[in-house]
């Protein structure tokens, strides 16, 4: 019987490969999937693992690939229900805008921990399982080129041997083994409710699939030159990635649906630091498009943890700063460095922080000939602004309420009478949870 079922899925993954360029392609076969799943529940802890060992190999070897197998005329009315998304749209496997991601990963990560607070473990399962597909096929280092399924545009970019240039990539990447084993690695809490886990699982989806794409180009070469080995060390590398991210999911959905929250663990959730999120402006998860690099002090674009002198040379992040009645210089290890007309947008979860704080000025060093004025931004509303700053003024704290909104827009603007100066230091910019999460409609 069970020669049978692999035989049946083998089946439906060339029925899926076979189908229109309408219809999303599978990413990762079913054996690499069951793979990163079983991966993924062996790294949870002990209480976590007997919660799941009921529908641990179902999870692993049917409902993960809910997500596949649904379009066979016997699965679509026990599945067909669950690839559609509340607005409407069918299940996509390919890493999209933010928005999407968000409602997919949302919509999934909740209707699991809500049937698990229901007692129904056997659908958990299977909203689980569509969520850890949808995780892992973003995942797919074949899913994650923008718009280029069947990597056509590589053959633009690398040269192609004569035997591949007319033969879609997309399978040769994906195929085969990839035996993942986490090892004592230990899951991660991405959030005590179902809306700070979808804001920031949307991130590390951002991580892996980054990652995951670093992975095409060794694969490939070792696919033009039938090097195995190399082939199978690139799926390796990013199912094990891939993996970490489910199981840190599942860890969270479990823990939260439990009510089993560790102190310590929360205490690490208590403030999150912008830099690290991804700016709406950045495109597939990668790059900023040219509209919306600064032009002065030079032409580029924001740089994380650093800024470049003369658009060349990396620097830490500093800024004159008023301390016990002195002004000083400070040096920050974390923060935005850029120039202006520059603007940052980033989406926020509307219930779960209620305070963004940073200190903004130009660059202690290289920002003595700017003149600035930065604004800032709430759900479109300007909340708070600078005036005018010189390079020669201290650095001034933004602390501004965002509780119950949705969106975080900085904006960079020049008033210098010539380009040169304003290297701007965005440091330590920060989320704050709120500690009373206040009655609804309601602002701290």
């Amino acid at each position: 019987m069970l020669k049978t079922i692999r035989i049946i899925r083998t089946a439906v993954i060339a029925i899926l490969l076979g189908l229109s360029a309408a219809t999303p392609l599978a990413a990762w076969n079913e054996r690499i999937h069951e793979s990163i799943t079983r991966a993924a529940i062996a790294a949870l802890p002990e209480w976590q693992q007997k919660q799941l060992a009921a529908v641990r190999d179902v999870l692993a070897t049917r409902y993960s690939l809910i997500p596949d197998i649904w379009i066979l005329p016997e699965n679509r009315k026990e599945f067909g229900p669950l690839v559609m998304l509340p607005n409407g749209e069918r299940f996509n496997h390919l890493p999209s805008d933010r928005e999407h991601n968000s409602l997919t990963i949302g919509y999934y990560a909740t209707k699991t921990i809500e049937s698990l607070r229901a007692g129904r473990l056997d659908e958990a399962a299977r909203w689980a399982g569509c969520l850890l597909h949808f995780l892992e096929d973003c995942s797919s280092p074949a899913h994650t080129f923008p718009g280029d399924n069947q990597l056509g545009m590589w053959k633009d970019l690398f040269p192609v041997p004569a035997e591949f240039r007319d033969r879609p990539l997309h399978g040769l990447v994906e195929g085969g083994e990839a035996p993942v084993v986490l090892g004592a690695r230990r899951p991660i809490l991405l959030g005590t409710g179902s809306e700070e886990l979808t804001f920031n699982l949307v991130e590390r989806l951002n991580e892996v699939v980054l990652h995951s794409r670093g992975q095409l180009f060794p694969i490939l070469q070792g696919v033009f030159r039938n090097d195995q080995a190399a082939i199978a060390r690139g799926r390796l590398r990013a199912a094990e990635f891939d993996a970490a991210m489910v199981s840190d999911a599942l860890y969270t959905i479990l823990n939260i649906a439990a009510g089993k929250i560790d102190r310590l663990e929360a205490t690490g959730l208590e403030t999150r630091g912008v830099e690290t999120l991804t700016p709406l402006e950045v495109v597939h998860q990668s790059y900023y498009p040219q509209f919306s690099y600064f032009s002065d002090p030079y032409f580029g674009y924001p740089l994380r943890d650093g800024i470049l002198a003369n658009g060349e040379t990396r620097r830490k992040l500093a800024l004159k700063i008023s301390q016990s009645g002195e002004v000083v210089r400070r040096e920050f290890e974390r923060g935005i460095g850029a120039g202006t007309h520059t603007r940052l947008t980033w989406a926020l979860p509307a219930r779960v922080y209620d305070r963004f704080e940073a200190f903004v000025g130009l660059h202690a060093d290289l920002g003595l000939e700017g003149k600035i004025v930065v604004r800032m931004y709430v759900d479109g509303e300007a909340v708070w602004s600078s005036g005018e700053m010189s390079g020669g003024d201290v650095a001034q704290r933004i602390s501004v309420p965002v509780w119950g909104k949705r969106e975080l827009a900085l904006s960079l603007e020049s008033r210098a009478a010539k380009n040169g100066g304003n290297y701007i230091v965005v440091a330590e910019p920060t989320l704050h949870k709120a500690k009373s999460p206040p009655p609804e409609g309601r602002t701290p």
